[in-house]
This record gives C-alpha cells, structure tokens and sequence, in this order.
C-alpha cells in the first residue's frame, strides 16, 4: 500500500512513453488487468484493518481511475496519430494528369 504513488508514477511514465496500442494493451493488463498490480492491492484490503479499508480502497480506486483514463487518452492520441498517416499517405493528388485506359471495340 506504501508503494502506490511509485507505482502510480512508474504507470504513467510508462503509458506515456508507448509507442502502439499494442503496448498499451500490455500496459493495461500490467496495471488494470485480473492480475495487474492495482487490482493486487485491491485484493490485498482484506489484510488491512477496518479503520484503514475505506482510505486505502478510495486511494487505490482513485489511482485506477486515473490510470484507466490515462490509457484512454493515450490510446485515442495514438489511434488519432494513426488515422493521420494513414490518410496522408493514401492522399490522392486530383491535378495529376489522368490514365488513358484503352478503348474497348464491340463487334457487332
């Protein structure tokens, strides 16, 4: 519980520094998956006294929020980044001259 702003400040430094959605999706199940380490903590409240539970779980939600927004954000700048390049490099110039296509003869 001691480490949870280390690890808040690890995640987004990480989450940040992803280059695809791909890696973001690793970072989401590191941190927010089943068997991430905020849902660790999440799990570990039951070790804790029942004065301490409702801080540290609103601690610990508040982080997971955080987080979850934060990948959302990410990943919408990414898939954005994405989208730009794609339509960049599929632009079509319109003031080229056309293709002539041959003409087709019909037999009658």
């Amino acid at each position: 519980m001691d480490h949870l702003p280390t690890l808040v400040s690890e995640a987004r430094d990480a989450i940040q520094a992803a280059q695809s959605v791909a890696a973001l999706d690793e970072l989401r199940v590191r941190y927010l998956g089943k068997k991430g380490e905020v849902t660790a903590l999440l799990k570990g409240l039951g070790k804790l006294s029942a004065e301490e539970r409702p801080a540290a779980g609103e601690r610990i939600n508040q982080a997971k929020q955080t987080l979850a927004y934060e990948i959302d954000a990410k990943r919408q700048q990414l898939e954005s980044a994405a989208l730009n390049a794609r339509l960049a490099a599929e632009s079509i110039d319109v003031t080229l001259p056309g293709v002539a296509r041959p003409k087709a003869v019909f037999i009658l």
